[in-house]
């Protein structure tokens, strides 16, 4: 229907019923932003090796992901652990992918459960100062022969007390062995952060920490 109606000059104009047009954002712009506020979680995946770095990500993720238990490390010297397992985690991790290995890198929290051959897990001790040292945890499943490889390769290098395995119950029975299937897991304590002896050797030393690794992992798991 047609009506009639006097513009701002006085001239009849014609005024139609119409639609109103209402522009939306295009989808995808509108999932992005919502995307961008949930938290990153990471899918199950497979590969030739894990390297989890301890506590790495934390407190943030704990939240998201539910970890009742959001332990963030030790820390000393004004350096904190959960700054100290990315940089080793990350050397091991670069190491093995210019070699050719498939590497899962992982955080301290995250979703799924990966398959891999090999799996491991990196941390510092804190402890009463100086009352520890380095040391590892495994279950049941892992060769011994696994553990035994690192032990003699990482004694050889450390200058500090290696203080054994399995030692405590967190060490035994370490909440991501539960998360990845392979044949060996091992946690390791590379020493002591709040020993200043050991923390003054390790603090410049972290990169060749993940060489190391990365040199035993190429050993125990052959291409």
């Amino acid at each position: 229907m047609l009506r009639r109606s006097l513009g701002t000059r006085g001239v009849g104009i014609a005024v139609v019923h119409y639609r109103r047009v209402i522009r939306l954002p295009a989808l995808s712009a509108v999932l992005a932003a919502l995307l961008a506020t949930v938290p990153a979680l990471a899918s199950a995946d497979e590969g030739d090796i894990l390297v989890q770095a301890g506590h790495e990500g934390r407190p943030a993720s704990c939240a998201p992901l539910h970890v009742k238990a959001c332990n963030l490390g030790t820390g000393a010297g004004g350096e904190l652990e959960r700054r100290w397992t990315p940089v080793v985690a990350d050397e091991a991790t670069r190491v093995l992918r210019e070699h050719g290995y498939t590497v899962v890198r992982r955080p301290a929290d995250y979703e799924g459960r990966d398959t891999v051959r090999a799996a491991v897990f990196l941390h510092f001790d804190g402890a009463t100062a100086c009352a520890s040292g380095a040391s590892v945890g495994f279950p049941d499943t892992t060769s011994r022969a696994f553990v035994d490889a690192w032990k003699t390769r990482y004694r050889a290098w450390f200058p500090y007390r290696f203080v054994g395995e399995n030692f405590t119950e967190n060490e035994h029975k370490y909440y991501g062995f539960r998360k990845v299937d392979a044949p060996e897991k091992m946690l390791i304590e590379f020493g002591e952060m709040t020993c200043p002896a050991q923390f003054a050797w390790m603090a410049p030393r972290l990169r060749e920490m993940g060489d190391q690794l990365a040199a035993f992992l190429m050993e125990q798991v052959p291409r």
